[in-house]
């Protein structure tokens, strides 16, 4: 039985996380100013030497890449071609790299690629509705209800992927750890959905959301440029005005008290051009923004990968409208939408990523997940609540499928199966808390490492299985 590296600091890290205070933290000499004992920091250092002698024990960075709305798992990546014309659609399979293993015929250049990802078959669950499904997805945790809940999300719900991650491993390099783009993802306009915050994590675990398109003539983010009269010299000489502060109040922490976390991150970046860089995609030539495609989906995955080889540890990029709301829902026209928009803005996106992380020598230390919320129903026409016209598929829950590539993953192979009209898994059931833990553990993450809440309370990082199979 293959065993995961895991960080062997994630116990130290969960430990650290119940101290209240940083002046609860023990306090070493010189160390004062990291608020670390000294034999976390000896371990530390140990890890790390490893991790550079050893590149599988390096926590890799993810880029999960959500299809909302919810894809059809027989027009994408399930294909049923002896089916009848009422399951198996308009489209025809295509072989891929990997023999036996078909895609939609939408989908060559994925196709080509296949021995570069796996597929999941068999994903399950129960919930039918947008809202709280994609929140299922996004955190690995069961909403409890299928229901569109009228309420935004608060502080005692489950944190985001990005936010464990950023919790169990931060960006060392002064960027987020946790971006999100190109827009906050909302079922009813208002109300955004669980999966999009930190949750019981706290606020300092949120993700930098870019709601903007990417894609835009105008795109900048404005979180990291100062105004031209606003020097470094100025920025700096206010940092400094906060330690004075600080000190005449008795404080003798070595980071100003009175800045929030958020605040000496932005002066960090704003005192360098890291930040400002690594969001600016007229740095890309011509031809690579062409190649992922001049979408706002595809050069939102340009901007993940900049962003990950820049150091943020995990990016969502949705492929949705620029109001953040459902676009690969099709209840109505599936094939059209799916022929004339969906699936090659999917396919030019995703090659041109994969192929990008792949040349850069990215692939081992990226982890690349592709999904929706939920699938759409074996017959064109069916409806299970929410309606589907005569060429359209409703939301299915019973099985659909997803993609996983990089980091400690095993490319070429695809795990569990539907039965003969992808209606249900046949084998190898797979449950969202499941892709949830297989994405921490290809991240070289322990998904059972205990995090604590704001409120001091124990928690699992996931209660998810590791598939296995998917992993070298």
């Amino acid at each position: 039985m293959r065993t995961v590296p895991f960080r062997t600091d994630d116990v130290t890290h969960s430990t650290h996380s119940r101290l209240k205070s940083r002046r609860q933290a023990l306090q070493v000499g010189g160390l004062q100013a990291l608020g670390l004992p000294l034999a976390g920091l000896l371990q530390a250092e140990a890890v790390a030497k490893a991790a550079e002698l050893n590149p599988r024990l390096r926590t890799k960075s993810c880029i999960f890449l959500f299809l909302y709305g919810g894809p059809s798992q027989l027009d994408t990546f399930d294909p049923k071609p002896v089916a009848p014309v009422e399951v198996r659609g308009e489209f025809q399979p295509i072989a891929t790299s990997v023999p036996g293993t078909f895609l939609s015929e939408h989908l060559p250049q994925m196709s080509r690629l296949a021995d570069r990802y796996s597929i999941i078959r068999s994903i399950q669950h129960n919930n039918r509705s947008h809202n709280p499904a994609s929140g299922w997805m996004l955190t690995g945790v069961d909403p409890e209800t299928d229901i569109d809940l009228k309420t935004p999300p608060g502080p005692d719900d489950p944190p985001a992927l990005g936010s464990l991650a950023a919790k169990l491993s931060p960006s060392q390099t002064g960027l987020p750890s946790f971006v999100m783009l190109p827009a906050r993802l909302y079922f009813d306009p208002g109300i955004y959905f669980r999966g999009q915050a930190a949750g019981w994590l706290g606020g300092r675990y949120d993700p930098l959301m870019i709601q903007q398109d990417p894609n835009s003539p105008t795109f900048r983010i404005d979180a990291f440029t100062q105004p031209a009269e606003i020097t470094g010299e100025r920025l700096l000489r206010r940092r400094d005005l906060f330690a004075t502060l600080d000190r005449s109040l008795g404080n003798d922490q070595p980071l100003p008290a009175s800045m929030t976390e958020f605040q000496q991150r932005a002066l960090e970046l704003l005192l360098s051009d890291r930040g400002r860089l690594a969001f600016d995609l007229s740095q890309e030539p011509d031809r690579i923004r062409e190649r992922y495609g001049r979408t706002m989906f595809g050069q939102g995955c340009l901007l993940a990968r900049r962003l990950i080889e820049s150091g943020v540890r995990l990016v969502t990029v949705s492929d949705c409208t620029q109001a953040g709301l459902h676009e690969w829902d099709t209840h109505e026209n599936n094939f059209s939408k799916l022929k004339g928009t969906l699936l090659p803005r999917l396919d030019q996106a995703f090659s041109a990523l994969m192929q990008d992380l792949a040349d850069r020598g990215l692939l081992e230390d990226t982890v690349v997940y592709l999904g929706g919320e939920f699938g759409r129903t074996p017959r064109v026409g069916q409806s299970t609540g929410s309606g589907a016209d005569a060429n359209g598929r409703d939301h299915w829950t019973n099985c659909f499928s997803g993609l996983m590539a990089g980091g400690l993953t095993q490319p070429g192979t695809v795990h569990g199966a539907s039965d003969s009209i992808a209606a249900y898994p046949d084998r190898d059931r797979v449950k969202p808390e499941d892709v949830t833990a297989t994405l921490l553990a290809a991240m070289g993450l322990n998904p059972k490492t205990i995090v604590y809440t704001t409120e001091n309370q124990p928690k699992l990082s996931s209660n998810g299985n590791v598939i296995k199979t998917l992993l070298r």
